[in-house]
């Protein structure tokens, strides 16, 4: 990965992502960590302040009008390699039950899930195909070309045995659609697209109580986008190595 762009990366498994990116041999030339409020996000600031190539940008995903500013300084600095990888991060969650869950939440949930990375990749498809067509790598891979879209368990209607999270359980099954959807479209372009489980992590998100640190999600799942291939290119992966292909 040379050229890396993570949304939602103030806090949780977002600056996870970057933390361990800008400690990656070798070094990614650009690790480009976006979120909300840059001035309030200080432990992202604190890793930038230390990794000269960790750029702090600001994206409101409910906010279209910051999308071309941020694609416009993305491709001044990486120039003609283009963009590598971008990372769907950014997520609301809801654990209120479909008896509850107010029509607020259902809107934020698919307007931050689901329409916010649609869009978003949509801005950014130039530079990531710009990215994909310099590459010297020929084959389906994260070193060519990936859009990676942090998913959850909780979007897989098969595995859905529990019911509540109303509106985060759909809004996630149709950032599923979405992958598989983009995967089908830019294969001629062999640009790697996934929907990555990180599995149930102790973030403000997960809980104190969640079975994974965002440490060791974060390091498994950068594992896992090493090793896909074209065959995996619109799959739901688990957080699980080796991989697993999780049901839609």
């Amino acid at each position: 990965m040379r050229t890396i762009l993570v949304t939602g990366a103030n806090r949780g498994i977002g600056l996870e992502f970057v933390r361990q990116l800008a400690r990656r041999k070798p070094t990614p030339a650009f690790i480009f960590a976006t979120c909300r409020s840059p001035d309030n996000a200080h432990d992202l600031r604190a890793v930038a302040d230390t990794h000269t190539n960790v750029k702090v940008l600001k994206i409101d995903m409910q906010n279209e009008s910051t999308y071309g500013p941020v694609v416009e300084a993305v491709s001044n600095m990486v120039g003609e390699n283009g963009l590598n990888v971008l990372i769907n991060n950014a997520g609301v969650y809801s654990k209120d039950g479909y008896e509850k869950v107010s029509r607020e939440m259902l809107k934020d949930s698919f307007d931050i899930n689901v329409i916010g990375p649609m869009r978003l990749t949509q801005a950014f498809l130039p530079i990531l195909k710009q990215g994909a067509r310099s590459s010297k790598v020929e084959s389906f891979g994260v070193d060519r070309g990936a859009i990676i879209n942090i998913s959850s368990g909780f979007g897989s209607i098969a595995s859905n045995d529990s019911g509540g999270n109303a509106g985060y359980r759909e809004s996630k099954a149709a950032l599923n659609m979405f992958s598989k959807g983009l995967s089908l479209d830019l294969k001629s372009e062999k640009i790697l697209v996934l929907s990555q489980c990180p599995g149930w992590v102790s973030t403000r998100m997960g809980g104190p109580h969640a079975s994974r640190t965002p440490e060791s999600s974060v390091s498994d799942m950068l594992t896992i986008f090493a090793m896909c291939s074209e065959e995996h290119t619109g799959c739901y992966l688990r957080n699980h190595i080796p991989l697993e292909v999780l049901p839609y």
